[in-house]
């Protein structure tokens, strides 16, 4: 099992899978390595696709303290660059895409291009932006991971799917999310709350690319439009099919449009609606 030393005494899991151009892909809040488990499984023939548990999750160190996105932000870049990476396609789930915005600000260097998923610059509402997580339940959110960690975690991975076919991949979701300690969830959830990166998106420059499913109920699609619109020259795809998840309810169409990036082609606008259903 694969460990990189990200500060003396911390080490980062990671594994590193296939060849080809590299892939780094980053999980949500709460979440692990493991949730891009179908994107390893059709990518690593083509490509090096390198999954991490951020600290704090998964197989990695857990050291009390409280973390922050510019600690995230250190980790993926001792990764990066301990790996001697060059070219990365970064791609980032929620909480990892709302990191990847800050990495490619901030360390554009190594990087081919930024994917964000289910993500966007700020995640709850503001006053010139009325949509997202209302500010009146941020504290109660805040309570909720301190106080009922376990039924918080179940409740929010059973919102994070539009597809009602799929329970036992979201009880697989919830055992992910059960291995964060409580300090790591509040903290990390602070950060997420604390990160409105819309200042920034305008001086990204790096390609970003960004995905949204068209029925997430937990970051609003607004947000990808508002990065889509702050940050010259990205893209905006809709995955029809798809709540927060869309990289596992639209499985197919969601490689397969990452893909194209990979290869230089343009991403549709819209893709992966439901099939119809014959009323008769």
């Amino acid at each position: 099992m694969p460990y990189i030393e990200v500060e003396p005494g911390v080490n980062m899991h990671y594994e590193d899978r296939g060849t080809g151009s590299p892939i780094v892909f980053i999980h949500g809040w709460g979440g692990g390595a493991e949730v891009w488990d179908y994107q390893v499984l059709d990518l690593a023939p083509s490509y090096r696709c390198i999954t991490v548990d951020l600290r704090g999750h998964g197989d990695s160190d857990k050291p009390w303290g409280t973390y922050t996105y510019d600690l995230f932000v250190r980790d993926i870049d001792a990764l990066i660059t301990g790996l001697k990476l060059k070219d990365v396609t970064l791609v980032g789930w929620s909480m990892g895409g709302h990191i990847a915005l800050k990495y490619g600000h901030e360390h554009p260097g190594n990087l081919a291009r930024v994917v964000i998923t289910g993500s966007g610059p700020r995640f709850w509402e503001a006053e010139d932006a009325p949509y997202g997580t209302p500010a009146a339940d941020v504290p109660a959110s805040i309570d909720a991971i301190r106080i009922a960690r376990t039924e918080t975690v179940a409740g929010l991975y059973g919102n994070n799917f539009h597809r009602t076919d799929l329970t036992a991949t979201k009880d697989w979701f919830v055992q992910i999310g059960l291995r964060v300690p409580a300090f790591v969830g509040v903290t990390s959830f602070q950060a997420l709350i604390d990160t409105d990166l819309r200042a920034a998106l305008p001086e990204i420059a790096v390609p970003v690319h960004i995905f949204s499913g068209r029925h997430d109920l937990i970051w609003d699609p607004r947000w990808s439009e508002d990065a889509h619109r702050l940050i010259p020259g990205s893209t905006l795809t809709f995955f029809e099919n798809s709540g927060h998840v869309a990289f596992v309810e639209n499985r197919v169409e969601w490689n397969a449009t990452l893909v194209d990036l990979l290869e230089g082609r343009a991403p549709q606008e819209s893709v992966g609606a439901a099939p119809a259903v014959d009323a008769a």
